[in-house]
């Protein structure tokens, strides 16, 4: 094996261990997002209140994995081993197709089709979280304009714009 070649296959190891971090940083936060809506259900403020520094912490360490990630690219790509710079993550995952498929099981594109499917896991999550939050805030806000005695009314004008109506 000659020196291009075994840099390559070094520079493939070490997107792969990125890869892995990438996938379980992001299971983890998935966890703990679905933990959160189990939590909202339970209406345990205190509870919500320690798990948000907690969610910011693993998306912090994503971001440092990003610059690993963001590092590797310029380093390769200082390297000349590929014809073409590589500038985003799927050009570096095209780059190392090779090497995916000549190995018994191609780690890289694995890894990033898992990692695209606990991203959209996490997105749906999500979005089930800002819909039970939404129906919370508008409950609160019936309960108290009922404490109030005031009505408030939602309308629509022709141009498309919301108008609020206190009754």
């Amino acid at each position: 094996m000659d020196t291009s070649s075994q840099a390559r296959l070094l520079y493939y190891q070490q997107a792969v261990t990125i890869w892995e971090g990438f996938c379980r940083l992001h299971k983890e936060l998935y966890d703990l997002t679905a933990e959160e809506y189990i939590t909202l259900l339970a209406s345990d403020i205190d509870k919500i209140e320690t798990m948000l520094p907690i969610k910011e912490e693993i998306i912090g360490r994503v971001g440092e994995l990003e610059k690993e990630r963001a590092h590797l690219i310029k380093k390769i790509n200082e390297s000349n081993l590929f014809a073409v710079e590589i500038s985003r993550a799927g050009e570096l995952l095209e780059a190392f197709a090779d090497i995916d498929q000549k190995s018994g099981i191609p780690a890289l594109r694995n890894l990033n089709s898992l990692l695209i499917d606990i991203i959209n896991k996490i997105q749906d999550q999500n979005k089930k979280n800002q819909m039970f939050l939404n129906k919370a805030m508008l409950s609160i806000r019936e309960m108290r304009q009922g404490f109030s005695g005031k009505k408030t009314y939602t309308t629509y004008g022709a141009d498309g714009m919301t108008r609020q109506l206190n009754r």
